[in-house]
C-alpha cells in the first residue's frame, strides 16, 4: 500500500480502526508460564478474583441492617428479599469508606484505585494503578489473558461510574474493556479464524501502531502541557497494546478451549440500545466460562446500572434515584432496583456454587476458590462513606460467610479490603493504596 497518498493513508488508518479498538486485556508479560497446571495437580488450586461495581449505591433503609451478626438471625431490610436463600454464602461489611475519592458523581473511577483523581500535582486529572492489575501481575502469568475487563457502554450515563473504565494501569491511564458479550465470547473461545488470518491481522495492527507512534512523537513538539499529558496517556495505551500483540503471538499455537455455550447474540442481549438485565446475566456466564477454562483469573465488571433500570421499564436514571429526598415514588423505585441487584448477585452465587472447578483435583467448585466483591464506590446521594460491600466465595482466609460485619473504626479505608483480597489470593504485597491494616482483622 502506498502511504504517501493522503487518501490511501487515511483509508489504511480507517480500516485499522477495528484493530485499534480491540480491548486491552492486561497481557503485560512476554512469556507464557504453564507451571500453574502442575501446581493445581499438586493441590495448589489458583484463586480467582472478581470485582463488580454497580456505580451508585443503595438507600440505607433498603440495604443496611441495623444489627450486626448472623444474617439469618437479624432483621434484614426489604432489599434483601431476593437473596435470602443465599445469605449463608455472602457477607456484608459496613464502615468501609473510599475517603481519597473526591469525585462525588463518579464512584467507580476510584473504587479500585482508592486515589484522589484530581489531587495529583501538575495534572488536571489522574489516577493510579487499580488493585485488579496488581493481582493480574501476580496471578496472570500462566493464563491467556492476565486480566479481563468488562464494561458497560459510554452511552450508559448517569450511573455513578465515571470515565470509561474501572481498571487502571500503573501510570494511572484507563484500561479499555469489552461491552459486547459476543466479543468476550470470541476472546475466550476464538472465532474459527485461521491462524494465517490472525497473523495478518497482528501484522496490520503493528503497522498501524508504527504510524500512530510516529505521528504522536511528531505532534508532541507543538502541544501545550495539558495536551501533551493526554497524548502521553494515548501513547502509553499504544505501548501496552503492542505488548498485548506480542503475547497474542505467543498463544497462537495454543488451541482455544472448547465450549458447549452458544455465542451470545448482541442484538438480543442488548435491550433498547443499552445493556440491561440480560446482558448482565450473560456477562456473568462468560466470567464463569473464563474461569472454567483458566483463560484468566482476574476479572472486573463495570456493571450497567442505567441499562438495568431501562430493562426494568424504569425511565429514571440512577443519578435521579440517588436524589430521592422524601419522594415516595423514588423510594419505591430504589427498592425495586436494590432487589433486582440482589437477585442478580444471588443467582451468580448459585452458579459459582454449582460449577465445578476444573483445576481442583478434589472436585471443588469455583465458589471454593474465588474472592468476589460486589458493590460500588458510592453509597447513595454521592457519599463515599460506608460504601456497599458484599463478599462471596471461599477464597477469603478465615472468613465465615452469612454475617453482617462492621469495621470497628468509622471510615476504615476500603483499600484495607483490597490488601486482604490480594494477600489471600497469593500476591506478595504488604499494603495497597491508603490501607493502614488488613480487613481480615474484622472477621478473624
Amino acid at each position: 500500500m502506498n502511504l504517501a497518498s493522503k487518501s490511501n493513508r487515511r483509508t489504511f488508518l480507517k480500516n485499522g480502526a477495528k484493530a485499534i479498538t480491540l480491548p486491552f486485556l492486561g497481557s503485560l508479560l512476554p512469556t507464557v508460564v504453564r507451571a500453574t497446571v502442575e501446581n493445581a495437580l499438586a493441590g495448589n488450586v489458583p484463586k480467582r478474583l472478581l470485582w463488580m461495581s454497580m456505580g451508585h449505591g443503595h438507600m440505607e433503609k433498603h440495604f443496611y441492617p441495623e444489627q450486626t451478626g448472623s444474617l439469618a438471625d437479624i432483621s434484614l431490610p426489604p432489599g434483601w428479599d431476593s437473596i435470602k436463600k443465599n445469605i449463608g454464602y455472602t457477607t456484608l461489611v459496613s464502615n468501609f469508606s473510599n475517603m481519597q475519592n473526591k469525585q462525588p458523581h463518579e464512584g467507580s473511577e476510584a473504587v479500585l484505585t482508592c486515589a484522589n483523581v484530581i489531587g495529583f500535582p501538575g495534572k488536571a486529572r489522574h489516577n493510579s494503578i487499580s488493585c485488579d492489575q496488581v493481582a493480574a501481575a501476580h496471578l496472570g502469568k500462566g493464563t491467556r489473558y492476565q486480566s479481563l475487563q468488562l464494561n458497560c457502554p459510554k452511552s450508559d450515563t448517569g450511573n455513578g461510574h465515571g470515565g470509561v473504565a474501572i481498571s487502571y494501569r500503573k501510570d494511572g491511564s484507563p484500561m479499555t474493556g469489552f461491552d459486547s458479550p459476543f466479543e468476550v465470547y470470541q476472546r475466550l473461545f476464538g472465532g474459527n479464524i485461521p491462524k494465517e488470518e490472525v497473523l495478518n491481522t497482528l501484522k496490520q495492527r503493528k503497522s498501524i501502531f508504527d504510524i500512530l507512534k510516529f505521528e504522536s512523537n511528531s505532534t508532541k513538539r507543538i502541544l501545550d502541557r495539558d495536551d501533551r499529558e493526554k497524548l502521553e496517556e494515548y501513547t502509553t495505551s499504544i505501548r501496552d497494546i503492542e505488548l498485548t500483540i506480542s503475547r497474542e503471538e505467543e498463544w497462537l499455537d495454543v488451541p482455544y478451549p472448547k465450549t458447549k455455550m452458544k455465542a451470545p447474540n448482541d442484538e438480543q442481549v442488548l435491550v433498547s440500545g443499552s445493556h440491561g438485565e440480560k446482558a448482565i446475566r450473560t456477562m456473568q456466564q462468560l466470567i464463569l466460562a473464563a474461569w472454567q477454562t483458566d483463560s484468566t483469573r482476574v476479572v472486573t465488571y463495570r456493571m450497567p446500572d442505567a441499562g438495568l433500570l431501562t430493562s426494568m421499564g424504569i425511565s429514571s436514571t440512577p443519578h435521579t434515584l440517588s436524589h430521592y429526598g422524601s419522594n415516595a415514588s423514588l423510594h419505591e423505585l430504589n427498592l425495586r432496583r436494590t432487589r433486582k441487584w440482589m437477585e442478580l448477585y444471588s443467582d451468580f452465587i448459585d452458579q459459582l456454587r454449582s460449577t465445578k472447578d476444573p483445576m481442583d483435583p478434589n472436585g471443588g467448585t469455583l465458589f471454593d476458590h474465588s474472592l468476589v466483591y460486589c458493590g460500588g464506590g458510592l453509597r447513595t446521594a454521592h457519599r463515599n462513606t460506608n460504601v456497599p460491600c458484599l463478599l462471596t466465595g471461599g477464597g477469603f482466609k478465615g472468613l465465615t460467610h452469612g454475617q453482617h460485619l462492621i469495621a470497628p473504626k468509622e471510615n476504615t479505608p476500603l483499600a484495607n479490603l483490597w490488601t486482604t483480597m490480594l494477600q489471600d489470593a497469593g500476591a506478595k504485597i504488604d499494603r495497597f493504596a491508603d490501607s493502614n491494616a488488613t480487613a481480615s482483622s474484622i472477621w478473624i
